[in-house]
């Protein structure tokens, strides 16, 4: 379906407030369906029935648009939480998620996007999502009043991250992946923090190796190359900055890789294959439990950060038969966990199950790959805890 298909043009005339977030939410759905780089001003214009000059009155560049489309969500999740600042926390997460529902493309923006505003507009952006963040850490404290701030950080993030899990089965109702959703960030919320020996499940996996074991010239470029893929974008890293960072020129790298979108797909092909890999390993014609595979995605996160975080955040830039083959082993991942965490609770529904494991997996990826929570000397059992909860619906970790 064409983004100007999932927003009606309005056939009677706006106010200006009215326009302005028409246009927003338009622009947003657009920035996460293609890329901010592939929007124009003039497609806002058409998906929302008016010309590119009438955008322009209301917003002053494609900049000022992206951080307009953030900005506007981020206002109706401060309305949501004001409008809930006395109800129970469980309340105000179903609210949230009410919210997010229809608009997940707010996370997708904030983490993927957001790092191609300028300076002055993302530092606007992140001190907006900031209060919007620092006020659901708040509410969660006035419910656990003993939890500390850094830890509420890491279970706010978490929570954000199953509210907007972006890939959830297409065949389940929406009433049934609200309240999935709903009631799996509530939990994550509740989960206890592990001290002492509920630290369980060893230390923080250390960082794979940068490249497969070989020292070639095409290794190595591939190792900067998702370095800087993972720090500044895809779409604003050229073959000149990838050859500026390993020390040839630009056009050397052609001898190695034909294209940008080359490296790009080189890249994804070495994350999926030390995936499947890992996953692949000698199990005795044993099939994994669910703990099994929550830790061992965990472990492989943790020790492959920059790949997952090019996994997550620039599979929008593949060929379309890469994209495909991207879609197909998630859903293999998806199938997998779901299967495992019904054989073990029998009482969850498939279409709950396959909820569950996207969300889940979502979370891990985000915990692994966003900030600094990867540094946490906790995290691999935070990461844990908080995937079983959103799994099974019980938390991992005694107080």
């Amino acid at each position: 379906m064409a983004i100007s298909d999932k927003l009606p043009v309005a056939t009677t005339r706006l106010t200006a407030a009215q326009r302005r977030a028409q246009l927003a939410e338009a622009a947003a759905r657009r920035f996460e369906e293609v890329g901010y780089h592939r929007v124009s001003m003039a497609d806002v214009a058409a998906d929302t029935g008016v010309t590119a000059p009438a955008v322009y009155r209301h917003f002053r560049s494609k900049q000022d648009l992206l951080a307009g489309a953030i900005s506007s969500g981020l206002d109706l999740v401060e309305q949501t939480l004001a409008q809930k600042a006395d109800n129970p926390l469980e309340e105000v997460v179903a609210a949230v998620a009410e919210l997010v529902l229809d608009r997940r493309y707010l996370w997708t923006l904030l983490q993927r996007e957001a790092r191609f505003l300028n300076a002055e507009l993302y530092a606007d952006v992140q001190a907006h999502f900031d209060r919007a963040i620092n006020e659901f850490i708040r509410r969660v404290r006035m419910h656990r009043p003993g939890l500390k701030s850094r830890d509420a950080r890491l279970l706010v993030t978490a929570a954000t991250s199953a509210l907007a899990t972006p890939s959830v089965p297409r065949s389940a109702p929406r009433s049934l992946i609200g309240r999935e959703l709903a009631e799996a960030a509530t939990r994550v919320l509740l989960v206890p923090m592990p001290t002492g020996n509920s630290a369980n499940g060893g230390p923080t996996p250390k960082p794979a190796e940068p490249h497969d074991g070989t020292n070639t010239r095409r290794t190595k470029l591939l190792d900067t190359a998702i370095e800087l893929f993972f720090h500044q974008g895809y779409a604003a890293v050229s073959l000149d900055d990838i050859g500026a960072a390993y020390g040839i020129a630009g056009p050397s790298l052609y001898h190695h890789f034909a294209t940008k979108s080359d490296i790009l797909v080189a890249a994804f092909a070495r994350a999926t294959d030390r995936l499947i890999e890992e996953h692949a390993q000698p199990r005795a014609g044993k099939a994994r439990s669910l703990a099994e595979l929550v830790d061992q995605y965990t472990d492989f996160c943790l020790r492959n950060r920059t790949l997952v975080g090019i996994y997550v955040s620039e599979a929008i830039n593949l060929p379309p038969d890469s994209q495909r083959r991207i879609k197909t082993a998630l859903r293999n991942r998806v199938s997998d966990w779901s299967t495992a965490l019904q054989a073990e609770y029998e009482h969850v529904e498939q279409r709950a199950a396959r909820v569950r494991a996207t969300t889940a997996l979502t979370v891990i990826d985000d915990l692994v790959r966003l900030g600094h929570f990867h540094t946490r000397p906790h995290i691999a059992a935070e990461i844990r805890a908080v995937a079983m909860a959103i799994l099974t619906g019980e938390s991992q970790l005694d107080t």
